[in-house]
């Protein structure tokens, strides 16, 4: 199959596609995927961090301080946002692969797995998306930075007026759903990276979704 028809093969027949994908890995293909994904989790964190306004009450050297504080948080956001999909893939994947070989799997971690797993972020590259679209209406929030009040940058990104809005709930909301769903793709990889039978690959990827969409919907709770 071509890069293109993989990409629909995913959605139409996801079974018959992961096991082409499995059985001639296209490390670079996974990689563009993950790096598109990556690029608009970049994205969403610019789009947020651009309804939020600092105002320094604080004069002289300490609102110099305060203002690169405030710099340097808005990079480790960014870079935060870049990064934190392709160490998750690497890192979801090697514990799928992990808990594959407790069930007999006899796929490898490298190509077969990342190349397979890498597929399944097409769901989150759609739910992004909608997500940036949505975020693009959350409200302005200015934070007065006082020396009363010199943790306003780090607790500005999980503003109330920001996380309460209703498009930040269905964004959050929309990216679970895509969580879900990637992980549903990801039996199928599992199932053909790892030569496992359906109820196995299940398994393997439904322990640790379970796990995470618990504490989502924890920390939700919590905000």
């Amino acid at each position: 199959m071509s890069f293109v028809n993989r990409i629909v093969g995913v959605f139409v027949s996801p079974d018959k596609t992961m096991g082409d994908i499995a059985d001639k890995p296209r490390i670079q293909e996974a990689l563009l995927i993950v790096g598109i994904y990556a690029v608009l989790g970049l994205v969403s964190t610019y789009v947020i961090s651009m309804h939020m306004t600092f105002v320094y009450s604080i004069a002289g050297s300490n609102q110099s301080l305060l203002h690169t504080i405030q710099t340097m948080s808005v990079i480790i956001r960014f870079i935060e946002g870049f990064l934190a999909p392709l160490i998750l893939w690497l890192i979801i994947t090697g514990i799928l692969h992990v808990f594959a070989m407790l069930f007999g799997g006899k796929g490898k971690y490298y190509p077969q797995m990342l190349t397979t797993l890498g597929y399944t972020d097409m769901v989150k590259i759609i739910a992004i998306i909608i997500t940036i679209v949505l975020y693009t209406q959350l409200p302005y929030v200015t934070v007065d930075i006082t020396s009363s009040n010199t943790f306003a940058i780090i607790s500005a990104v999980s503003s109330t007026a920001i996380t309460q809005s209703i498009y930040h709930r269905a964004g959050s909301i929309i990216m679970l759903l895509g969580v879900i769903i990637s992980s549903l793709l990801g039996v199928f990889a599992v199932k053909n990276g790892e030569k496992l039978t359906l109820v196995q690959s299940a398994l393997v990827v439904g322990i640790p979704l379970l796990i995470y969409v618990i504490v989502e919907l924890l920390s939700h709770a919590i905000i």
